[in-house]
């Protein structure tokens, strides 16, 4: 991939990582803090990685080499999310069963996606995985020239009418929120506004642009915070009841969602434009973390649940306690991949090595 789009694609893994810090304030309510207001706050999470998941997919199908149909496409990217979807699992049931391993328990639970409550998040995922490609077509289709801007307000309109009938007369898995919708009701949405999004090529381009949309960012998106901590969702009650509030998302947390990826995507190219070794530092450091949010989103719970209670110097409600069990979430599923993708690699040049030596000469 070219540097320069590189560059204009680096705000997508920073999004990413303050999304997966917003999951993992939000499931330490209780722990690490009691007021609903930093709750609220945080509820943009899922609905922002699926947003971002439809610009990456659209990026990806770009992307494909000639000789990759669509069908291995899929399978790839399914694959890539279900071993470590399953390991996690296993973890988990092994954990949560008395340090048993069950199979029965452990397949039940796999393809039932509740061995964690988070975990519908990868139901709805690999379903959206499924249809990106018809939606990716659809979105090049939308490419209509000076008509274009109608036909992909119609098409995001027809989205958001197939979102709600997913959701009124669809059922996918008794799991959690969207989980129990077919392509997760209003999560649909947002995964199809990320494709228009990534094909309408939005970029910032010069310091002064970037400064002025951060600057607005800012504006809409402490509107949007004022906004949904006052409203409470009241306003998404009254229109859909219960139904639609965070998960899946209404109107006043969807609007909250892009306000949070406006201010992300502006403050990153504004930092990407200055050329300054401190910002690209700020910058290389959350996009090299937010390549590892599927890690952090799979492991966070066990860790707040089961390893972190054992830190009892760290017991009382403290900053020193929000440090330690903040590093230990986010740390520990890194440093775990980490150390795996090392002794993958380390094994690979060994069998390379060896397959070498014992070749014919």
């Amino acid at each position: 991939m070219p540097k320069t789009e590189k560059r204009n694609i680096l705000w997508i893994d920073c999004a990413k990582f303050l999304a997966i810090v917003a999951v993992v304030v939000d499931h330490s309510k209780g722990i690490l803090y009691e007021g609903e207001a930093v709750q609220y706050a945080a509820f943009f999470s899922v609905a922002a990685f699926l947003f971002l998941a439809g610009m990456t997919s659209f990026y990806s199908l770009e992307r494909r080499k000639e000789e990759e149909t669509l069908p291995r496409w899929v399978g790839r990217r399914l694959v890539r999310i279900l071993i470590p979807y399953l390991a996690a699992v296993a973890v988990y049931q092994y954990v949560k069963s008395g340090f048993l391993f069950s199979l029965a328990h452990f397949f039940i639970w796999a393809v039932h996606f509740n061995v964690e409550g988070s975990f519908y998040f990868v139901l709805i995922y690999l379903q959206l995985i499924l249809a990106a490609p018809i939606v990716y077509q659809l979105t090049l289709f939308c490419r209509r020239g000076k008509w274009s801007f109608l036909c992909r307000g119609v098409y995001l309109a027809a989205a958001a009418a197939l979102s709600l009938l997913c959701m009124k007369h669809t059922f996918a898995l008794e799991t959690y929120g969207g989980g129990n919708y077919l392509f997760g009701g209003t999560y649909l949405f947002l995964f199809v506004m990320g494709m228009i999004a990534a094909d309408m090529r939005i970029r910032l381009t010069s310091v002064k642009s970037a400064a002025l949309a951060s600057v607005l960012s800012v504006v809409v998106y402490g509107g949007a915070l004022a906004f949904l901590l006052k409203d409470r969702l009241a306003l998404d009650e009254a229109l859909f009841g219960w139904t639609l509030r965070v998960n899946p998302p209404g109107i006043t947390m969807i609007v909250y969602t892009l306000a949070f990826l406006l201010l992300i995507f502006s403050l990153c190219s504004l930092g990407a434009l200055l050329g300054n070794r401190a910002a690209d530092g700020v910058l290389g450091v959350l996009a090299w973390l937010g390549k590892y949010t599927l890690y952090i989103y799979l492991y966070h719970t066990i860790i707040l649940d089961y390893l972190l209670p054992r830190l009892t110097f760290v017991s009382e409600m403290s900053f020193a306690k929000t440090a330690v069990y903040l590093a230990g979430m986010i740390g520990l599923p890194v440093a775990g991949r980490v150390l795996y993708d090392l002794l993958r690699r380390a094994i690979g040049r060994k069998v390379s090595e060896e397959r070498l030596l014992n070749a014919p000469r």
